[in-house]
């Protein structure tokens, strides 16, 4: 496997499962130290392969600390991949206070206070790659997803608001929106249903590729935006949902 990121430092958040550990895998696999940030502690053992750090994307002490021993243990810090994200089924009639602010502040929230702390670290490094992870949601309508559709909405306009602003220091901000992947959140999904295989496949054929993408593949489009090789790419969204944003 090519080595982009060979001397260069990666932290990746909602890394104990999904695209965030195929994220790390592959980023570790081409060079990067990785820090695995997950939110339990019982999921360090999955990431034992990297630095794994227990924190809270919402928390601004978590992220203090957790930089703070990245800058110490590794030099300093060249890739943020903001992964970590929370899901639940609610049409608007069904969002509650507390789903709304749940939602919000994992995805939204977190995604700002990560890339606040991430970019004086970038800085110092004289630049460096940032990817959000939004969703096939925010870009197509997609039934009883108000509070998250709205939140990786927000990722998108956020991801070119950063882009702009700091272009001239050569912090790339890009955004990478996945369709319907096997994921523990997909998985939760399929939960709901009364017929969780039925709705798993109409899930897969609603991609005109008839297939749900693996969280490898979301990952080696985050890899590729985080590289040397998208060195003049910023302020994009990368959607990986097997065409159907294309519709």
């Amino acid at each position: 496997m090519v080595q982009r990121f060979v001397g260069k430092v990666a932290i990746v958040t909602g890394a104990g499962s999904g695209i965030g550990f195929a994220t790390a895998k592959r980023l570790s696999a081409e060079g990067a130290a990785v820090v695995a940030a997950v939110f339990d502690k019982d999921q360090l053992s999955a990431v034992g392969a990297f630095d794994g750090q227990v924190m809270d994307v919402r928390d601004e002490a978590d992220w203090d600390r957790v930089l703070a021993h990245i800058v110490k243990a590794h030099g300093g810090l060249d890739v943020l991949v903001n992964n970590a994200g929370v899901h639940r089924v609610a049409g608007v009639e069904e969002t509650t206070r507390e789903i709304w602010d749940f939602i919000s502040d994992t995805n939204l929230y977190g995604t700002l206070l990560g890339c606040r702390k991430a970019i004086p670290l970038l800085r110092r490094r004289g630049g460096g790659a940032i990817v959000n992870l939004s969703s096939f949601a925010a870009i197509r309508g997609v039934p009883r997803q108000v509070a998250y559709a709205t939140s990786k909405g927000g990722i998108l306009a956020m991801t070119l608001a950063l882009a702009v602003d700091h272009v001239h220091e050569r912090i790339r901000v890009n955004c990478v929106c996945p369709g319907a992947t096997g994921t523990p959140i997909i998985d939760a999904l399929v939960a709901t249903s009364d017929d969780p295989d039925r709705f798993r496949e109409q899930l897969a054929a609603r991609s005109p590729m008839g297939v749900m993408a693996r969280p490898e593949e979301v990952a080696a489009a985050i890899a590729y935006l985080a590289s040397d090789d998208a060195t003049n790419t910023t302020g994009i969204t990368l959607p990986v949902d097997g065409g159907r944003s294309g519709r």
